[in-house]
């Protein structure tokens, strides 16, 4: 199990949105032509480039889970450029939050692995997500337990 790193937004990205992973199934994002929108690869930030008429499709922790992390929650941020005005559209693809999620047989005994989450009521890991929110950890290294390897098995 990997731990997830903190990475805390520097001065010229205020008012930005920090790095983080999507808690939900699917995020859809269309973004104007300024961007802002940075996925972490190797450990360095790589501008999502806007491109006219596209659609940004963002994997999140429900899709990683069912998957059996075959499909990767990528950890993500948004910079925002001073002085000017970013605009983006984001609509998030959810499920009913009394729904069991655990990694499908397709990814797991139909293949012959083994799953690599336990399973979970989903508003019970979206409350988990909200309390690290409130209150979150002091220190960096205890972060790994406010997301979804909480579950990893």
């Amino acid at each position: 199990m990997s731990a997830m790193r903190y990475f805390p937004a520097t001065e010229e990205e205020n008012n930005g949105l920090s790095a983080h992973e999507d808690g939900n199934c699917i995020t859809f994002v269309i973004q104007d032509g300024v961007g802002g929108l940075e996925v972490l690869k190797d450990g360095d930030w790589v501008p999502a480039e806007p491109v006219d008429g596209s659609i940004i499709v963002n994997i999140g922790d429900v899709i990683q889970v069912l998957s059996n992390k075959k499909l990767k929650s990528p950890m993500h941020r948004v910079v925002r450029k001073q002085p000017v005005h970013r605009h983006s559209f984001a609509f998030f693809f959810n499920i009913h939050g009394d729904k069991w999620i655990e990694p499908l047989p397709e990814f797991t005994t139909k293949i012959g692995e083994s799953p690599r989450y336990r399973g979970f009521v989903f508003n019970e890991y979206m409350q988990m997500r909200m309390r690290a929110k409130i209150h979150p950890p002091s220190r960096p290294e205890d972060v790994v337990h406010n997301n979804i390897t909480h579950y990893a098995i």
